[in-house]
């Protein structure tokens, strides 16, 4: 698998990191993108569920290894996801049909920019390559992973596709991870096939990262 990493930018302003560093919990849930705010791609998808991440939560949904005492350790504090999925039936992506299915924001709230940058590294990519080949505690299979090359972002960043194994079928992850300072945003699509939808990825993190920051500047 080809291996690109992304460099990182200057970074963000000081007036942003300023009003990012007051964010409060709070706030997160306004930080993520509604269904209004999704690519043109999946304007026809339905809201699927969100909900706050906290510690504990976030440990389940993790790969079972850390708890939610771990986590604090690692600097988190919070965060917040809104799911979408592709109404039953409806096609999507018609120009070259992937058989898309899901996509996500997520925005982690970190004590401090050095641990967003931490866990993009490894908890992000070093956890997910470390468990190739390993059951997840959902039951799927993680049979491959290729670090991708995402451009763009005004901050740290880094881009994974991730093939999950599951009995029937097999799932395929474009994932986008993004530091805002103290904040990690994290845009996603799933396709029921193994297949790098990329481009599609990076347009909705951007959106992310854009209503991150309006936010936080207290213009949204």
């Amino acid at each position: 698998m080809t291996e690109m990493t992304n460099a990182e930018p200057g970074g963000a302003s000081s007036a942003l990191l300023d009003a990012v560093r007051g964010v409060p919990a709070e706030e997160l849930q306004y930080m993520v993108l509604n269904k209004s705010q999704l690519p043109a791609e999946l304007s026809g998808f339905e809201d699927l569920r969100e909900l706050e991440l906290d510690n504990e939560a976030m440990a389940k949904h993790g790969f079972g290894e850390r708890t939610a005492d771990d986590l604090r350790q690692l600097g988190r504090v919070t965060g917040y996801v809104r799911e979408f999925v592709v109404p039953q039936g409806a096609s999507t992506l018609e120009e070259e049909p992937a058989e898309l299915m899901m996509a996500a924001t997520v925005v982690h709230l970190f004590a401090d920019a050095d641990a967003v940058k931490r866990w993009i590294d490894e908890s992000f990519v070093r956890d997910f390559r470390d468990h190739v080949g390993k059951e997840t505690e959902t039951g799927q299979m993680i049979q491959g992973v290729e670090i991708l090359h995402v451009e763009g972002m005004n901050d740290y960043s880094a881009s994974l596709l991730v093939v999950h194994e599951l009995p029937d079928a097999v799932l395929a992850s474009t994932i986008v991870d993004f530091r805002v300072g103290n904040l990690l945003g994290v845009a996603y699509v799933v396709a029921k096939r193994d297949v790098t939808l990329l481009d599609l990825a990076k347009e909705l993190a951007l959106e992310l990262e854009k209503q991150m920051v309006r936010v936080a500047l207290g213009a949204a």
